[in-house]
């Protein structure tokens, strides 16, 4: 808009100035601007109609400090090439509500499809969306442009770091029994809703197991072995209230929790990750068992709005699910206190969170 006002008084000075000196030449000037302002307000129009643009993200997973390629794809949909235009990039941090805007400049578009790729690198974890907002369009000479709306979006997950935490099970937790839809698939144990496998007698094999059907098929008795259940020993409570400090170090929350989560499924210990689901105005609770299970807590955990006055979600929890037992609770607040039970197992330091974690060692 600026480039019009400036040429628009430009046109106006030389007309005035064609008058008051009674120049045909600097009329003529006046008369050559104007029909330059005209032809290019007509070029720019129809660049506005046949030129269409989007923005895409090859990779839809990341690290932090990683660069990754944004494509922008422009279509020109004349004959006649797009000599310079620009694309307004916005990368939006979900998780932060931090946008950073940045204009990309286009070389040539031809007739056709046309591919621009931008090197963008996310500093931090999380879910970010990159729009393709508008495109600035130049006319011939690069003085004037118009602009074209787009917004048109791409979405990139930034995982969090992960470190590793030294963890120490305990028989307690090694050879915890308790119901779960999940079973052992190396070991056999007592759930009689759920068979393992069908075997040969050995010496000291109950009588109540006995497959009488196969064994008279096999004409040698053979032993039902049942399945055992994988039941959660720990449950890993996300005691995140927000305050004006709690704010500044969700990453480093995140980042804590993921460790700690991979550490245990890491040390063989299948757990539950509890937290207070705003949408659902009530806790919610995700098995974490294997790198599938962690992956899909870590994606829930991205769109986590922590905005919800303090819950006694342990409380909660136990209310629940008075009748599932387990060994031992950790809880981890907005402070990065880590407790164990009712206990303050480690303050984790946010400055430098990587030296904590591996300091310490959970006993469970």
């Amino acid at each position: 808009m600026f480039s019009y006002i400036v040429l628009l008084v430009i046109i106006l000075e030389t007309l005035d100035l064609s008058m008051m000196y009674e120049n045909p030449c600097i009329m003529l000037l006046g008369f050559v601007e104007i029909a330059y302002l005209i032809v290019s307000l007509c070029y720019l129009l129809f660049r506005k109609f046949t030129i269409k643009g989007k923005v895409e993200v090859p990779i839809g997973i990341s690290e932090p400090g990683k660069a990754n390629l944004v494509k922008v794809i422009i279509k020109n949909k004349s004959v006649v090439p797009l000599m310079r235009a620009k694309a307004l990039i916005v990368v939006e941090d979900t998780l932060s509500g931090i946008k950073k805007k940045s204009w990309m400049k286009l070389s040539e578009v031809l007739r056709g499809q046309n591919v621009f790729t931008k090197s963008v690198i996310f500093p931090g974890a999380g879910n970010y969306e990159v729009t393709l907002k508008k495109l600035r369009i130049y006319d011939i000479t690069g003085l004037l442009h118009v602009c074209v709306q787009v917004r048109r979006m791409g979405r990139i997950q930034v995982m969090p770091t992960m470190h590793d935490v030294p963890v120490r099970l305990t028989l307690a937790v090694k050879n915890f029994y308790g119901e779960a839809d999940v079973y052992d698939e190396h070991t056999p144990g007592h759930d009689n809703s759920e068979l393992f496998q069908v075997r040969e007698y050995q010496k000291g094999d109950r009588l109540q197991n006995v497959h009488w059907k196969m064994s008279a098929k096999q004409d040698e008795i053979m032993v039902k072995e049942h399945s055992f259940p994988k039941a959660c020993p720990i449950i890993l409570f996300l005691d995140y209230h927000v305050n004006k400090k709690a704010k500044k170090n969700t990453l480093a929350y995140i980042e804590a929790v993921t460790s700690i989560s991979f550490s245990l499924i890491d040390a063989g210990c299948p757990h539950y990750v509890v937290w207070y689901a705003l949408d659902e105005m009530d806790i919610k609770r995700v098995r974490v068992d294997n790198e599938e299970s962690l992956f899909y807590f870590i994606e829930l955990l991205m769109k986590v709005k922590f905005e919800t006055s303090k819950e006694a979600i342990i409380d909660r929890y136990k209310e629940k699910y008075r009748h599932e037992p387990y060994v031992w609770t950790l809880s981890i607040d907005e402070n990065l206190v880590l407790k164990k039970g009712e206990e303050i197992y480690v303050k984790l330091s946010e400055s430098d969170l990587e030296k904590s974690l591996s300091q310490m060692e959970i006993i469970l």
